[in-house]
C-alpha cells in the first residue's frame, strides 16, 4: 500500500494525498468500518450535512467509514475508483497518479433527499454528487411536483367566483 496522509483539500475541508506515486490499477486502500443497515446509518447522520456510508452490495448494508478512505473526496473527473470484492470495498487508482496528488472517486450517490453539491472544479462537473441516473430520477420527481402543483393551483383558481359577477341581469 503507498504511503498516504491526510491534510487540507480545496476540494472539501480535508482530503487523502499519496506521497509517492502510485501505477494505475494498483490497489490504493480499504474503506473500512462499521457495518450497519441503512437505516441505522439514516438515524445516525439525519440533520448532519456530511455522512460516511458506503453502501455494500444491494445497499442495505453501508460501513460507516472510519480510516483513511473516509478522507477520499469526489471528483466528477476521479483518479481512482471504488471495487467490492468478497463484501469488501476497495479504492484503486485508475491512471496513474503522481506524488503529491489528492486521490479522489466520483461517489455516484444514488440515495439521498438532500442536496450534494459538487466542488471538485473538473471541467465536466456535473454540479451534484448523485450519479447521472439519480440527477435524472431527481429532475423527473420535481417537475411532476411541479405539474401537480401547477395543477392545483389552476383548479382552486377555477372554482372561485368572483363576488357578484354571477347575478341576472
Amino acid at each position: 500500500m503507498p504511503r498516504l496522509i491526510i491534510r487540507s483539500s480545496d476540494i472539501h475541508a480535508a482530503g487523502c494525498f499519496t506521497l509517492e506515486n502510485i501505477p494505475k490499477n494498483a490497489r490504493v486502500l480499504e474503506y473500512t468500518g462499521e457495518r450497519i443497515t441503512k437505516a441505522e446509518g439514516d438515524i445516525r447522520y439525519e440533520g448532519r450535512p456530511f455522512t460516511y456510508l458506503f453502501g455494500v452490495g444491494d445497499g442495505e448494508v453501508v460501513i460507516d467509514g472510519h480510516g483513511m478512505a473516509m478522507f477520499v473526496n469526489h471528483s466528477c473527473d476521479p483518479n481512482c475508483e471504488t471495487d467490492e470484492e468478497d463484501d469488501r470495498v476497495y479504492i484503486a487508482a485508475i491512471r496513474d497518479i503522481t506524488a503529491g496528488e489528492e486521490l479522489t472517486y466520483d461517489y455516484y450517490l444514488y440515495d439521498g433527499d438532500d442536496e450534494a453539491p459538487c466542488y471538485c472544479g473538473s471541467k465536466g462537473c456535473r454540479g451534484s454528487m448523485y450519479s447521472p441516473e439519480e440527477l435524472k430520477k431527481k429532475a423527473r420527481a420535481a417537475a411532476r411536483k411541479k405539474k401537480q402543483a401547477e395543477l392545483a393551483a389552476k383548479n382552486n383558481g377555477a372554482g372561485r367566483k368572483v363576488k357578484g359577477t354571477d347575478r341576472a341581469k
